[in-house]
């Protein structure tokens, strides 16, 4: 499926302006619509303002609120449409704001083909949300792009790959990225302890790929009692990697959401670009 419509979450920070630049970028390459959220932070104001008496001082408290909030949400749109100008790229930019009680960031974030967010924290997001739990409740892959990530598009990119329905998903969802990539590494840890691999690991998704016009090598390796998501970090590092892509797989336990070992791993460390689906 193509990228036509791209959702970034946007913050003022270095790492918000460049992971915004990340996303213009991205957008100018398929020719999508680009989508900016800010989450309004909340304002925090002084103690001496939780004292304040008669209807005055607390219109004033109020005012003095919403100009902070006002001013922060000016900020963010000036220098996301500035980006996006730059570039001659169709945009929008949305606010909401943190803390408020519904659904306004699953809303902003269920009608894009990509999700865009900062890591390992999920900068941008607000508070309450994470972007794994932001996965599960909409069905969007989301890229996160680490705080100190500089690269562009992605030449060479990784496919962990054990068999999964979840890992056949984030291909689905990666396949724009996998026909443009230079080099698509399908790469499968621990092969003969799969029985899910069949007798050639990697040989019949690399096909189908192929067919699709990527260019893909097969590269299993063994994990030799390491953690796979330490295997799969170090094979990216030593390869200059630009992406990962992985499927995520959970089940919930009551209201918490609980990521296998390896997802939660990855979304913790990776230095570069993580494309996660479910």
């Amino acid at each position: 499926m193509p990228l036509k419509s791209i959702a970034v979450f946007v913050d003022p920070s270095p790492a918000g302006l460049a992971r915004t630049s990340y996303a213009v970028r991205m957008a100018l390459r398929h020719g999508a619509h680009l989508i900016g959220i800010f989450a309004v932070p909340p304002v925090s104001g002084s103690p001496a303002e939780s004292f304040v008496r008669g209807q005055q001082a607390v219109r004033q408290v109020i005012a003095n609120t919403r100009s902070i909030e006002t001013a922060a949400i000016e900020a963010a749109r000036r220098d996301f449409s500035a980006g996006c100008a730059r570039e001659g790229i169709s945009f929008e930019f949305r606010f909401f704001h943190q803390g408020t009680i519904d659904d306004s960031a699953r809303l902003n974030s269920l009608h894009a083909d990509l999700v865009i967010v900062g890591g390992p924290r999920a900068g941008g997001l607000p508070r309450e949300w994470s972007a794994e739990e932001l996965l599960l409740a909409t069905g969007v892959p989301f890229l996160i792009v680490p705080e100190n990530w500089s690269g562009c598009w992605p030449e060479r990119v990784v496919v962990a790959w054990n068999a999964s329905r979840e890992a056949r998903r984030a291909i689905t969802d990666a396949l724009p990225f996998l026909v443009g990539a230079e080099t698509v590494t399908i790469l499968v840890v621990d092969p003969q302890k799969n029985p899910r691999h069949g007798e050639e690991p990697g040989a019949d998704v690399a096909h189908y790929l192929t067919r699709h016009g990527a260019r893909v090598v097969v590269e299993p390796v063994q994990s030799r009692g390491e953690a796979i998501a330490d295997v799969i970090l170090a094979y990216a590092r030593r390869h200059a990697t630009d992406l990962i892509v992985v499927g995520a797989y959970s089940h919930a336990r009551t209201t918490q959401v609980i990521f296998g070992g390896v997802t939660r791993s990855l979304l913790r460390d990776a230095a570069v670009p993580l494309l996660i689906a479910h």
